[in-house]
């Protein structure tokens, strides 16, 4: 991944039923070690009215090195949202844009070198119908618990 491109994201829409929208997620950060050997790149949603409210989608991933037989990639999502602010005081002062909560998602997945390219595409798409099923969409949606 040395030259990184925007990433398009389909969004699910609101609960009261708004419209799904694409949001492009544009490079910031690319493909860059950090000290523990992962390969880090950041890729940012920026329709917010502050740098404290953009969406940062990064990506981690670390090749199987000498004696681990293993590959390892980290996803991280984050929705930040600031706190409703007043235009301003009688005085005229605004008061700077805080974060007022965070969601994220963090998924880690360990790929052994040994398992073939139709095994990590299988992985894949369970995942992704997993987060798809009613059960779990519950627990994102409405803060239901697993029973």
């Amino acid at each position: 991944m040395s030259t990184q491109t925007a990433l398009t994201v389909l969004t699910r829409g609101t609960a009261n039923g708004a419209a799904t929208a694409n949001v492009t997620y544009n490079p910031v950060y690319a493909s860059q070690r950090n000290e523990n050997g992962f390969l880090v790149s950041v890729w940012q949603e920026r329709t917010s009215t502050s740098p404290l409210g953009y969406s940062d989608l990064t990506v981690m991933s670390k090749p199987a090195l000498g004696n681990v037989p293993m590959q390892r990639l980290n996803v991280r999502l984050v929705l930040p949202t600031l706190e409703t602010l007043s235009t301003s005081s009688g005085s005229g002062y605004t008061a700077k844009p805080k974060v007022a909560y965070t969601n994220e998602i963090k998924l880690e997945a360990l790929m052994p070198t040994q398992g073939t390219k139709e095994e990590k595409w299988e992985l894949h798409a369970r995942a992704v119908s997993a987060f798809s099923n009613a059960v779990i969409l519950a627990l994102f949606k409405d803060n239901e618990q697993v029973s």
